[in-house]
């Protein structure tokens, strides 16, 4: 009996051991693989000017930045505040009064799909780097039953 034990004790040991060493394989999520977008871009959208800018990345891998749109009339459409990290992008919404669209606690959810040097590709938005000065936004927006794509083209500041 004590010698089932032992080497019952054993066999979990060295199990543990081997998946401690041998265990699903995690991705790798580099920061600095989308350390592209820090910056400042302007360029088109929603059929207005829209502005982004976004700080490098942080120690633990997470960006910040900001977004304003205005209407072709020049007037103030809204402002955003973004947070990116390898989990994915979280933003709010803010009229120009500062008035939040989402509630205290809720944000929108972009959840991270995959990243590269050029691309980073989120659950309905895409920022594309086309060169060093310019990026492509793709953003997938639902109205009723029918899915559009808005495009934004944007050029470093």
């Amino acid at each position: 009996m004590k010698t089932e034990r032992n080497l019952f004790a054993v066999l979990c040991l060295a199990l543990l051991t081997f998946l401690s060493f041998n265990g699903p394989e995690k991705v790798k999520t580099d920061a600095y693989d989308y350390a592209w977008l820090a910056g400042s871009w302007i360029g088109d959208g929603f059929g207005g000017t829209s502005e982004e800018v976004w700080s490098p990345p942080s120690e633990d891998g997470t960006m910040m930045g900001v977004f304003r749109h205005h209407k072709a009339d020049g007037s103030l459409n809204f402002y955003e505040f973004m947070v990116l990290d390898k989990t994915g992008l979280r933003l709010k919404h803010f009229n120009p009064d500062m008035a939040g669209w989402e509630t205290k606690e809720d944000y929108i959810t972009f959840g991270m799909i995959n990243h590269s040097k050029d691309r980073i590709e989120l659950k309905g938005l895409v920022f594309e780097r086309k060169s060093a000065d310019e990026m492509e936004i793709r953003l997938k927006m639902r109205s009723g039953d029918k899915i559009k794509t808005e495009i934004f083209k944007m050029n470093r500041r």
